[in-house]
Formats: C-alpha cells, structure tokens, sequence
C-alpha cells in the first residue's frame, strides 16, 4: 500500500510528531509512505531516517492568502498525482482543506487527521470562524476524518462537519524510547519542564506569571521548543524569574531532558491529545495539565496525572507537587504504565490501516458499481 502523507510544515509541532512517529512504524510494517509538507524541518527530516521519501511543496506553507492558495493547490495536486498514491492522509488545517481539495479533483481517496479543531472555545474568534468554514466544506469532500478524542469526535458531529458515517476515533501513540535519567531526583531544586511551540494556544508566559508567586520554593523551570513568541515569552521570563528559568529552543534529544525532570506542565488555552504531554508520561514524570477534554483522555479514570482548571489551581497543584516527592513518583509511574497500556505507536498504525483498508474497499465496491450499472 502506497500513503502519501501531507502537512503544512515540516517544523516542529503536535500534529508533525504525530506524522513522524506514525510514518516510522507504517515503514517498519511494510507500506510505501511519501510525506509532502509546506516546509522542510526536524520532523519532515525524521520521515526520511525512517526511510519514506520526501516532497517539499513550498507554496503549501506559505498558503495563507487566495493566490498563494491557489498555486498551493495546483502545486500539492501535481505533486499528490505523480505519487499516484493508494491513499493520502493530511494532517493540520490547512494541509487537510487543500489536500481533500486536491484529491476530489484527481480521484484519490483522502483521509484527515484533525489534531484539535480551531473552532472550539479558546481560539479567536476570526480563526474559530475561518476554521469553521474550512472544516465545514472539507468535511464534505473528503472520504473520512479521524479524531485522537471522543470528545473531539463529539465536537465535529455536532458541530457538522463531518459527514454521518466518516468519523473514527484513534488515540495517538508514540514509540518506546528507554532514556536514561540525566539527574538524581531529589537532588537539588525541582524540575519543572513544559514542551511547547511558543505561539497560541500555548500559554508559556501564564506559567512564567504562576511560577513568579512560588520564589519561596525550591524548583527550576525549562522550556523546551521555539516559535513566533520565543523572544518576547524568554524577555519575560528573564525579568520575572531571572536565574530560575532556562529556556532550550528547539532539541532533538526531548526524551532524556524530560527523564531529567520531575514535573511535566502543559498550560495551553486547547488541545486535541496533546504529543508533549504523551511523551513526558512516556518519560515517567509526573503531568500537570489545563483541563482540557484531550488531556482528560490521556490520564483518564485512574487520574494519570493533574489537572487545573485556571491559574489558581496551578500554583496550588505545584506548590504540592514541588513539596512532595513521594506524591511526585506515584504520579510518576501511574503516567507510565497509562502510557504503555493504552498509547503504543503499534495500536495507533494498525487503527489507521483499518481505516485505510475500509476506506479503498468502499472505493473498490463504488467503482465496482458504476462498472456494472
């Protein structure tokens, strides 16, 4: 079977890690996987190390306004339609708009992935609109739409934009990685850790302000990733936590930095099943997070980690946590045995190739039918 994967960027993100750990083990089950993405990057680079072969479609990524749309969609069709793929699966909004686009008009079968739908409460009003619009006419063009969520599947039925019968749920996973510890837990402050593009919905800066009213504790906080909002959110945290704030950029090597941490934090306005936060229970930290439907899902009944609802919360849920090693480690490993028992990347591809395999079937009889009708 031959997937064509595409994305808006190749760069570093959720939905572009979930394309990078997905390729690799659909590489090592045999498929034949292309990834076209708007840009080149870290992840784009992951795919080809995994052995899938590479197209950069440059007006892709910069496919923001209507001429720039329209080049995008002629250069992602040429570019799908030499492939001559079995299946195409896009990834992140407006990857998925152009791609069910595209193959609607050439005949391929198109699956989407939405990882968080923009219009949900959180975003702006301009983009829950525009994305809402989006998603609306895509939906109908389309073959299907996987959710990582229940929840996020809840939203899209009642919202309208999928069609009766075209929706899957698929939770994401990762590969196992063993990362060695790069420090002796309990010794000396407190790791405080969050991995997140710095650009909406994430909210570095809101826990920069949180962790400004705890000087009083021992701790020190990093943040991993880059974005848009690096420079001003690395000014702010200079000035409000001078020495007690690092600031990484963008690393490749995220597992052993998280596994040298003891707190895992995601603060962000919405979310559909967050990466960072699977890959610090992966790590084995313990995970506080906004309470948000996705972040629910990965800590589920067993309450796999901590959730809070506004600042408040936070800082009392982190006053606890940095003061309590014992309550620390058991959350600890309840991260980590949810995450093996419920998060493998194996479980992940085998639900996509379900869907695949559904999805050419229904081709398969619909062509069938035209050719005896």
């Amino acid at each position: 079977m031959h997937v064509v994967h595409v994305i808006t960027k190749g760069d570093v993100g959720g939905a572009q890690t979930h394309v990078a750990e997905l390729v690799a083990v659909q590489i090592g089950v045999g498929l034949d996987v292309t990834v076209i993405a708007g840009s080149d990057g870290p992840e784009l680079q992951r795919c080809r190390d995994a052995g899938a072969a590479a197209r950069v479609v440059s007006a892709l990524g910069a496919a923001r306004t209507r001429p720039w749309e329209r080049r995008a969609l002629r250069d992602l069709r040429a570019a799908i339609d030499a492939e001559q793929p079995d299946i195409v699966h896009a990834h992140s909004s407006n990857a998925g708009l152009l791609a069910r686009v595209a193959c609607r008009l050439s005949g391929h079968v198109c699956v989407y992935t939405a990882h968080g739908w923009p219009f949900q409460a959180g975003a702006a009003v301009s983009q829950r609109l525009l994305s809402f619009v989006g998603e609306a006419v895509a939906g109908r063009l389309g073959a299907g739409v996987i959710c990582l969520t229940d929840a996020e599947a809840d939203r899209a039925r009642k919202a309208h934009v999928v069609r009766p019968g075209r929706l899957w749920v698929i939770a994401n996973g990762l590969i196992d990685v063993e990362a060695e510890l790069v420090r002796e837990h309990g010794d000396g402050p407190v790791g405080i850790v969050m991995v997140a593009r710095f650009a909406p919905p994430k909210l570095q800066r809101g826990l920069i302000d949180v962790m400004s009213t705890m000087v009083d504790l021992d701790w020190h906080l990093t943040f991993i990733g880059d974005g848009p909002q690096f420079e001003e959110v690395r000014r702010h945290g200079a000035s409000m936590l001078g020495g007690r704030v690092s600031f990484l950029g963008h690393r490749d090597d995220v597992a052993p930095l998280l596994a040298g941490n003891d707190v895992s934090v995601l603060w962000s306005r919405y979310e559909g099943m967050p990466i960072s936060l699977l890959e610090s229970m992966r790590a084995g930290l313990c995970c506080v997070a906004s309470d948000l439907s996705g972040v629910r899902t990965l800590f589920g009944l067993g309450a796999a980690g901590l959730l809070a609802g506004d600042e408040r919360q936070l800082e009392a849920t982190l006053r606890t946590l940095i003061t309590d090693p014992e309550r620390r480690a058991q959350l600890g490993a309840l991260a980590r045995r949810r995450f093996e028992t419920h998060f493998s990347a194996m479980a992940m591809e085998e639900a996509t190739r379900a869907v695949y395999q559904q999805l050419l079937a229904q081709q398969g009889a619909a062509v069938e039918t035209i050719g005896t009708g």
